[in-house]
């Protein structure tokens, strides 16, 4: 092969990698949305040029609005919702092979649609990227037939929503916007409705944006960073999904009822972001940052004596309380974990369960502290036989955490 040729194959490789790669808005004035391919959520596949013919239609809208600027990105994994940092990672350097830059005001829309005889549906969330925080829902049924003339108004949508248009006073178009439901689950669920809750209530009422708060922790000496995050993240780090719940009626004792249930505990996926951008972020600033996969530690420079004596203490640990029926009831169950400080029990209707495993430990040093998260979630099981006529005052399975020193006074 000519050195000619060679040439002119590595030229057109490069071009096409250069074609590939987005260009980053000069100024940073301009508002960046990121679509991902929507999703067919319907009984009828038959519609699938809709996954990407969705988002065509929302970049055609949006087009000639100044400073807007649209750009299609792959179907990451919806996971990473919880994790806006590794998400934005991801998008922006699919997009534009650069790393993020927190001076872009940055919007992500995720979508789906179903289609059924004739008629399609369409939902649309649009997200703050920073904190993947829902801004608002989109959600209209309409005839397929008429999809091609709705162009303009999923555009206007997201533009009202940005507030780069005027809201629409007709009330045709007063039942497309839904805003998002930002009001905590309920506290607990019924049995006899054989529910599952994820208690993730502080996970959807997280209205902070992080990347401030990022900022700010900057202009503070490393050991201060450290014990802010420390704070931030160890005193309520847990979600709790109440599953498989049964009862069964005993043969043996007609009057009684075994009632069991399964709770799986696990970190909150924005505790995990938290401490995989910290360690990222000052990694020039430390002896030694290692990766944070799903088991890791980091070494995280100077902290001070107090703060090391707190972390050794382990005040810090957290113990999962779960209770079936209401507060004043007199008989209502409750079940916890004492170890290895064993408590004395409040009655005979409190049972401990042994040892609650941590999935958030810190072991601090002379001059460092190492952070350990387990991603994978932990299940445990809670059985108790109660009397046939008691079930429904005991319809309501409550978790909440408390610090494992306090869990004496919570009994």
């Amino acid at each position: 092969m000519s050195k000619k040729l060679i040439l002119i194959i590595v030229i057109l490789l490069l071009a096409g990698q250069a074609f590939s790669q987005k260009p980053l808005p000069v100024s940073k004035e301009n508002i960046l949305i990121f679509i991902k391919p929507f999703h067919d959520q319907g009984p009828d596949l038959s519609q699938e040029w809709l996954q990407m013919g969705l988002p065509g239609f929302l970049r055609s809208a949006l087009s000639d609005t100044e400073h807007l600027q649209t750009y299609n990105i792959p179907d990451i994994q919806s996971g990473l919702i919880d994790r806006p940092h590794r998400l934005q990672d991801l998008i922006w350097k699919s997009v534009f092979q650069k790393n993020v830059d927190p001076e872009y005001e940055t919007y992500l829309i995720l979508g789906s649609y179903s289609y059924l005889e004739g008629q399609i549906t369409i939902r649309m969330d649009l997200l703050s990227l920073r904190n993947t925080r829902v801004l608002a829902h989109f959600e209209d049924t309409l005839p397929y037939a008429k999809l091609l003339n709705w162009k303009a108004e999923l555009g206007n949508w997201v533009l009202t929503q940005l507030r780069l248009a005027e809201r629409s006073a007709q009330p045709t178009r007063a039942d497309m916007l839904t805003l998002a439901d930002e009001t905590a689950p309920l506290p607990g669920i019924a049995l006899s409705d054989q529910l599952t809750t994820l208690f993730d209530s502080k996970q959807r009422n997280e209205t902070e944006d992080l990347q401030r708060k990022y900022e700010m922790q900057s202009r503070m000496k490393l050991g201060t960073q450290l014990e802010k995050l420390w704070h931030d993240i160890a005193y309520d780090p847990y979600l709790a999904n109440i599953h498989d719940i049964h009862t069964l009626r005993l043969q043996y004792e007609p009057d009684s009822v075994l009632v069991s249930f399964k709770v799986s505990y696990r970190i909150n996926p924005r505790i995990l972001d938290e401490i995989e951008h910290f360690s990222r972020t000052r990694s020039g600033l430390v002896r030694k940052t290692e990766s944070f996969e799903a088991h890791s530690f980091m070494d995280l420079g100077y902290i001070d004596a107090e703060f090391t004596r707190e972390i050794a203490g382990g005040d810090w640990r957290i113990v999962p309380i779960i209770s079936m029926g209401h507060d004043k009831l007199p008989n209502r169950r409750v079940f916890y974990h004492s170890f290895p400080r064993p408590i004395r029990s409040p009655g005979e209707y409190y049972y401990n369960q042994g040892k609650f495993k941590q999935l958030l430990l810190a072991i601090p040093g002379v001059d460092a502290m190492r952070i350990f998260a387990q991603e994978v979630q932990q299940v445990y099981e809670y059985s108790v036989v109660v009397g046939y006529d008691e079930v429904k005052k005991l319809d309501k399975i409550q978790v909440k955490f408390v610090a494992e020193q306090d869990l004496g006074k919570e009994l």
